[in-house]
Order: structure tokens, then sequence, then C-alpha cells
């Protein structure tokens, strides 16, 4: 059973969906974190309708400013979204249907960098499963750019950024605008249309606080069972990541890596089916 709820995360009011399972509770839950500028209708009601199915109670919802919470639109700070991810866990373990010693999380993209700064910071999550994602920001953004490139793009966040502090302007773009990889693009462009919290401008230096995002420097502090989800043909977060974050997790921890899916290929048909069921048996063990 889906429901709308809310609560608030420093103030502000934050939208959400909590799945329930059939049958007499307390049960265990599932916090679901989403990736850049995602809304809880959009990728992750078949995770949590999957894990709702199968005994797990699941809660997706919008981070501040974006989807159909409060907060500045398009403002994304990877310390806030993690306050949000918080802030959902108090929210989940107040109530009778939950079981508050069960409590997982899950985070996708950049909703699983978030997720891994939550768990080194709150020993309430007792599993912790990410897919998609990334060890260093700054690594991602630069990629294969060159030394040239490289320089261009730090001095044009430098020069945005003193705008900002001198004169309180920001350069706002479109998210299409922020993507850089061939297949965000096509995902933009294919849903775009459907979810109208695709349209909302963000800010450019975006790109500097994604570039300071750097979960791995954290994996030290995660003591929390952590399964990671490699997409092998990954264009958005490289394989590589992944493989990274693995090497720096402390024990258990385990690696599934999906051959052929791509980074949006995962949240559907049968790439989607290995990876909800590797990540149920992973909860079920461990809460």
């Amino acid at each position: 059973m889906k429901s709308d709820v809310q609560f608030y995360s420093e103030g502000a009011l934050v939208k959400a969906h909590l799945y329930i399972p059939a049958g007499a509770g307390p049960h265990p839950v599932v916090v679901l974190a989403h990736g850049f500028a995602g809304v809880k209708e959009m990728l992750l009601p078949a995770y949590a309708e999957y894990f709702a199915q199968n005994g797990i109670a699941a809660l997706t919802f919008d981070y501040r400013g974006f989807g159909e919470s409060e907060g500045i639109p398009g403002r994304l700070v990877p310390h806030e979204q993690i306050t949000d991810i918080r802030n959902a866990i108090t929210y989940v373990a107040s109530l009778d249907t939950i079981d508050s010693n069960r409590i997982a999380l899950w985070g996708t993209s950049y909703g699983g960098a978030n997720a891994i700064m939550a768990a080194s910071k709150d020993k309430r999550v007792k599993a912790l499963t990410v897919q998609l994602t990334f060890g260093s920001g700054e690594r991602v953004i630069m990629g294969d750019k060159s030394d040239e490139e490289k320089a261009k793009l730090r001095d044009s966040i430098d020069r945005i950024w003193t705008k900002a502090v001198t004169s309180n302007k920001q350069m706002m773009l479109g998210v299409n605008r922020l993507l850089a990889d061939d297949q965000s693009k096509a995902f933009y462009n294919q849903f775009v249309e459907k979810f109208d919290a695709l349209k909302i401008k963000m800010p450019f230096l975006t790109m500097k606080e994604t570039m300071e995002h750097c979960p791995e420097d954290y994996l030290e502090e995660v003591n929390a069972p952590i399964l990671i989800t490699v997409a092998g043909n990954d264009l958005v977060n490289p394989p590589s990541e992944s493989h990274r974050l693995f090497e720096l997790a402390n024990d258990p921890k385990s690696l599934l890596e999906i051959e052929g899916a791509t980074h949006y290929e995962v949240y559907s048909g049968d790439h989607f089916n290995t990876a909800a069921a590797a990540q149920l048996k992973w909860f079920k063990k461990y809460l």
C-alpha cells in the first residue's frame, strides 16, 4: 500500500511516498535516495514496490528544492541532501508500522554518493546498497578532459562563484545543460515531457558542489554491510568508480556487476530484476 506522507527537514516540508507491505508490522524499512535532479515518481517506484511486495517497507521522497518539496528550486548541495536523508530516517523510525531497529538505506547515482556519506554519520543504518554511483565527483566530471578543458572549467567555476559571492547573482541553467554524457541526454529527452520537475533550472555552481563531493573519503566510517551495484556500460558514472568504492569499503561487502547495462537500464526489465533481487537478498540477510 502506497500513501502520501511528509516530514520536515531543517524547516522545509518534504513530500514523500511510503510503501507498506501487507500483513502485520512493525516492518523493516528501506529509505530510497534519488539521483541528480530526480523526483520520487521517477524510476524509484519499481524498486519501492518490489521491496514492499517482499516484506520490506520503503520510503521515497523529494529532496528540498525538487519535486513537491519546499526549498529553493534546483538548489543541489550534497550536505543538505544528506541531511534530508537522515531526516527521512528519523521520520520512518517514528512510525508505529516500522521497526526502528531494522532500517536500510538505498541510493542510486548521485543518491548513492549521498547515501554513503549519510551512512558514515548515521549508525541507525543497518544495511546499505548503492548503485551506479561514484567515489569522486571531480574524477567523474573531469573524466577525459584535456588539461586545457580542465583549466577552462575551473576558471569558469571560479568566476561564477566570485560573482555569486560579490553580487548575489547566480548563473542558472536547465538540467539538460548540466548533463555531459549521451546516456543522460537521451534519458532527459525521453522523460522531460512526462515529468515537469525536469524542466527546472539549477545553479551552474552545482558543478562546484559535485566536484567537491567525494564519498570515498568517508567509506572508512561506514560500518553497515554494503552492496555496490555496477552497470557494465555506464557512461554517467564509470564502473571504475564503483570498483574503487568496493576496494575501500569495509567488510561485509559485495559487488554486483550487471554486464551490458547502461546507467538507465537498471530501472526496468531484466537488469532491474537482477539488481532488485540481489538488493532484496542483501536486506533480508542484514536487517
